[in-house]
């Protein structure tokens, strides 16, 4: 091959790269605190709550949205077990981890990961 078709190949594989379009799902968290308490960071990947109720563990949830590619299947690798969505109990004073990877039809992945921390008392 000489240099004209290689750089050819190259441009042409440069431009592909450019033209698909990017990463853009994301994942979503959501935290409920109890009465009186307060979150910060709901709709992010990391949020954070805090209430007076003594409680073990509160409620809180995971989901993925702002997708704009084909999904081929969805890989949860803590947080979640399937799907798009999901509701989990979020401890106290522990590690409340999300890592998923997303598998598109057209053979990308996308790898996303969040977090909830939740603190209760005084």
């Amino acid at each position: 091959m000489d240099v004209k078709k290689i750089l050819i190949v190259l441009s042409l594989l440069v431009a592909s790269a450019i033209a698909l379009p990017a990463f853009s799902a994301d994942l979503k968290c959501n935290l409920n605190v109890k009465a009186g308490g307060q979150v910060i960071g709901n709709g992010t990947n990391r949020c954070g709550g805090l209430d007076f109720s003594f409680g073990a563990s509160t409620s809180g949830s995971w989901e993925i949205v702002n997708i704009t590619k084909s999904i081929d299947y969805v890989n949860w690798i803590k947080g979640c077990s399937s799907g798009l969505y999901c509701s989990v109990t979020v401890r106290a004073y522990a590690s409340n981890p999300a890592e998923v990877y997303i598998h598109y039809t057209d053979g990308s992945i996308e790898y996303l990961d969040g977090s909830m921390f939740y603190e209760t008392g005084y």
